[in-house]
């Protein structure tokens, strides 16, 4: 394994401590007083609220209300998805690279055993 796949794999590892897949959406709102001012004139709506947006495991979307004080901590968040993603494919162009270079060089395909599982 090269010294740069190990460095991604580092890479990846840090990154998943906190990554959260999904989008964030800012929204405004009007509330449920029909006197407030936010019913009259939508300038004066609530907000913005930010949102977490994803897809359930069945892959229904769902969201999620980010209160002001979690803003930052679940922006690094997705952020930190974003860069995780971006590490996989540069794992699998620097696997696809390797991969031709041995199939240019004929080389025997190398036998791929599962790994154990540690008792």
């Amino acid at each position: 394994m090269s010294k740069t796949i190990k460095t991604l794999l580092l890479k990846l590892q840090r990154l998943a401590a906190t990554a959260v897949q999904g989008g964030l959406s800012e929204t405004t709102r009007t509330c449920g007083h029909p006197a407030c001012a936010c019913h009259q004139e939508p300038a004066r709506r609530h907000g913005p609220h930010l949102y977490l947006t994803f897809r359930t495991r069945e892959g229904r979307s769902s969201a999620l209300y980010v209160p002001r004080p979690h803003e930052p901590r679940v922006r690094k968040s997705v952020q930190s998805w974003a860069q995780l993603w971006e590490t996989i494919v540069e794992i699998s162009h620097q696997n696809r690279e390797a991969l031709a270079r041995s199939m240019r060089r004929r080389e025997p395909p190398r036998k791929v055993f599962p790994r154990r599982k540690r008792s």
